[in-house]
């Protein structure tokens, strides 16, 4: 049955095509309905739309930013994700996401637990690693921000601002830019750039057994609450431990302990990523210049 309505709209196509027909126009006419016919699925990936995935627990929020994303600009797949709970930055499921759809840009709602937004998004990096990953979310307090630009997001934005930026800034970031607030790019940056120095391997062994696990803990951002239900303790207690740690790294707020140990892993991977930041920061790298601010 299928193939007699190919058919029959491959002859009546040729029928209209004949009173103007020259010599090959039947063949040139055929050729698009064959096309069209046998390759229905294949049309829209001809078109070279950026592939874009949209990822959150919020099905208000992914029609919002679907909307937002236009054919044939882009090719839009949206997947709601569940964010279980006890989800690791190393759980490859805690978003409850079975298969990771394949996309050039991924973006990621972050209104969740952190653990879990962060899991999520370790997992995209670590199967997509060719990918780049934006993150809307409604504030963009250090504590929040730096904690996922160390996992390598490429973008933050607001929710309200998504209307204005969001088909921009996925340009910007495919072309090798950075969309992050100028202002919060910088103190991401020079916060790294600023650290007297980066501790020796030596120092971690400087640690209690229990502050290690405070240190861990801090570097997941995790709040004292947090803390204190994982490792079943009180929170002063865990405020006691968390002033040692940051006292024996030498910075004075979690958000610096990050910086630190993002710096030395950067350093670690390759010595010129601090340098392709910094000069992010400055506007340097494609697409800097129009950030908002």
């Amino acid at each position: 049955m299928v193939s007699r309505r190919i058919n029959a709209r491959g002859a009546k196509g040729r029928r209209r095509a004949a009173p103007q027909r020259s010599s090959g126009a039947s063949a040139k006419t055929a050729g698009p309905l064959a096309s069209a016919a046998g390759g229905a699925k294949r049309g829209p990936a001809a078109g070279a739309g950026l592939a874009v995935c949209l990822l959150s627990p919020h099905p208000f929020v992914l029609e919002n930013l679907r909307s937002l994303l236009q054919r044939p600009k882009f090719q839009v797949q949206v997947e709601r994700v569940e964010f279980l709970p006890g989800a690791a930055p190393e759980g490859g499921h805690g978003s409850g996401l079975a298969a990771l759809p394949q996309a050039d840009i991924y973006v990621v709602d972050a209104n969740g637990p952190p653990r879990a937004v962060a899991a999520l998004i370790s997992r995209v990096k670590g199967e997509r690693p060719e990918a780049h990953v934006i993150v809307v979310s409604d504030q963009l307090a250090e504590e929040a921000a730096f904690p996922l630009m160390r996992l390598g997001i490429r973008g933050l934005i607001r929710y309200g601002d998504a209307a204005a930026q969001l088909a921009t800034a996925i340009h910007s970031v495919r072309d090798g830019g950075y969309w992050v607030p100028r202002l919060l790019l910088s103190r991401f940056v020079f916060g790294i750039l600023d650290q007297p120095r980066v501790p020796i391997p030596g120092e971690v062994r400087r640690l209690s057994p229990r502050e290690r696990q405070v240190y861990d803990a801090l570097l997941e951002n995790l709040s004292n609450k947090e803390i204190a239900a994982r490792m079943n303790l009180s929170e002063r207690t865990v405020k006691f431990h968390v002033s040692n740690v940051l006292a024996k790294y030498r910075v004075r707020r979690r958000a610096d302990l990050i910086l630190q140990n993002y710096h030395a892993r950067a350093l670690e991977a390759s010595p010129g990523n601090a340098s392709s930041l910094a000069a992010a920061a400055l506007g340097g790298a494609a697409g800097t210049k129009r950030e908002s601010d």
